[in-house]
């Protein structure tokens, strides 16, 4: 079994040019032991509806209808990130638009992540929220405020995270991720499969 790569493995006797080149040789060590550290994330959306939203019947010949609950993203079907040779320190961002079209309002927005393999203590995610952007552009995104800051295991941990309330019809809101592998060679070969699930239930 290959022993740890350490400090003192790559010290040199005195400074200079080889003392360098030691430490660019340690540097790249570092990558290489998490560059098989592998993540893959897809988005999911939940329509939740409560069982009082059902009418079983109309009283003096009234007209009753339940409303609807219905929650779109514009990632048409495709992987928030599929990430297969990260490095640590390089961030990883994406954006989706979230948009509510249910007729009932209001509705909370909430988000739960679900993962499955061992990468998460080893990733560090923020999520902000934002107007601007959108999954084909992420560099016109303007932050209004983080909404989570943590490990990929943290994250997972929590029951779900409350969001936004829509509050009409045809709102929108965008939502940036950011993924950072942590220096650490204790990453190395680890991977994870991550499902982001949005949901919106009536208040």
């Amino acid at each position: 079994m290959a022993r740890p790569l350490t400090i003192e493995d790559f010290r040199g006797d005195d400074g200079g040019e080889d003392s360098e080149r030691r430490w660019v040789t340690l540097a790249t060590a570092r990558a290489f032991a998490a560059a098989m550290s592998v993540l893959a994330i897809a988005t999911f959306v939940v329509n939740r509806s409560a069982t009082a939203l059902t009418v079983d019947g109309a009283v003096n010949a009234a007209e009753v209808a339940s409303g609807t609950i219905e929650l779109n993203d514009d990632d048409n079907g495709r992987s928030l990130f599929d990430l297969a040779d990260m490095v640590p320190g390089r961030t990883s961002t994406q954006c989706i638009t979230i948009r509510y079209d249910g007729s009932i309002v209001p509705v909370d927005l909430a988000l739960q992540a679900e993962v499955e393999g061992d990468l998460g203590p080893y990733l560090d995610v923020v999520i902000d929220q934002g107007t601007t952007g959108s999954f084909e552009d992420c560099e016109r995104f303007q932050s209004e405020q983080v909404v989570f800051a943590g490990t990929l295991a943290r994250m997972a941990a929590r029951d779900r995270i409350g969001l936004e309330r829509f509050l009409n019809q045809g709102e929108s809101r965008v939502y940036r991720f950011q993924f950072t592998l942590k220096d650490s060679n204790e990453a190395l070969g680890r991977a994870s499969t991550v499902g982001f699930i949005w949901e919106v239930k009536p208040t």
